[in-house]
């Protein structure tokens, strides 16, 4: 069980994909997750250099900065960082640049409920054993 919500930033140029993935998410993760939502990327930006993101939701192709480099952004920022990208197009190109540089999924758009929670829940259940090994006491103290 985790002690605290995942800080989670959704971005995509698109406000009608970010409304999207807040509302599956609210819904199905109402404790688990912190969310803030973004259509513009400089105020994505912002947000992550002065908090900490846990979980990053990011479209890959969106202009003046691209999916890509928020990943970056956000890694520099936070190592630990969790990036999962949304995408239009299945380019292999992409998916390998994005693992090479530390994302851990990709979905493709239309973004399917299922899949989305099911992604979402496994970075939640990461967080968690994480959390657990390096704060042991913390984790025993929840549970009880």
């Amino acid at each position: 069980m985790m002690s605290r919500s995942l800080k989670t930033v959704i971005l995509d140029d698109d406000p009608g994909i970010v409304r999207l993935v807040k509302t599956i998410l609210r819904g199905a993760f109402s404790n688990e997750l912190d969310l803030h939502d973004f259509t513009d990327v400089h105020e994505a930006k912002r947000w992550i250099s002065s908090n900490c993101c846990d979980l990053l939701i990011s479209d890959i192709e969106m202009p003046d900065i691209n999916g890509m480099d928020m990943l970056l952004f956000a890694k520099h920022r936070n190592a630990w960082t969790q990036v999962v990208f949304l995408t239009g197009h299945s380019n292999w190109i992409h998916v390998t640049e994005a693992i090479e540089n530390g994302a851990s999924d990709f979905l493709l758009k239309p973004i399917k409920r299922e899949e989305l929670c099911n992604i979402v829940q496994q970075h939640i259940d990461r967080a968690a054993r994480w959390q657990s090994a390096l704060f042991p006491r913390q984790a025993s103290q929840a549970g009880t």
